[in-house]
């Protein structure tokens, strides 16, 4: 099996030991995506809708960066640390969904997401059948 680490532009390379993405074959399983700009700077402070959106961006431009679109998106798991805010996902997600594909979804609420500015994570895989690998094996 190839596995591939994909660079993704306009996305920070994570400061940890990590990579944002790994495409196995044509899955392409992300790392959760927080409100990180492409200079690990955390966008809307206090603002759940500006970090959705800023999350999903990340999800966009990564699964972009292996040719496919927010429609390849398999399934997503968000974590909230106010459940208050998922009306507010929901709602950017039938935006960038249109009539669908959905994905399936599992929400979560939980008690800290690694910094107290960050809001919201969302954790993606996709699947780039239709869609050649465009980056080499690392």
């Amino acid at each position: 099996m190839s596995v591939a680490r994909p660079a993704h532009p306009g996305v920070a390379a994570p400061e940890e030991p990590y990579v944002q993405a790994v495409r196995a074959g044509d899955v392409l399983y992300l790392a959760g995506q927080v409100a990180f700009d492409e200079h690990n700077e955390v966008v809307g402070r206090g603002d759940a809708r500006a970090q959705i959106e800023q999350c999903w961006r990340n999800v966009e431009r990564i699964v972009a960066a292996q040719g496919g679109t927010l429609n390849d998106v398999v399934k997503v798991v968000c974590y909230f640390t106010d459940i208050r805010h998922f009306p507010l996902e929901l709602e950017v997600r039938r935006r960038l969904f249109g009539d669908g594909p959905y994905p399936v979804a599992t929400v979560l609420q939980v008690a800290n997401l690694g910094l107290d500015t960050l809001l919201v994570e969302i954790d993606a895989t996709a699947v780039l059948a239709d869609h050649p690998s465009t980056e080499q094996e690392q």
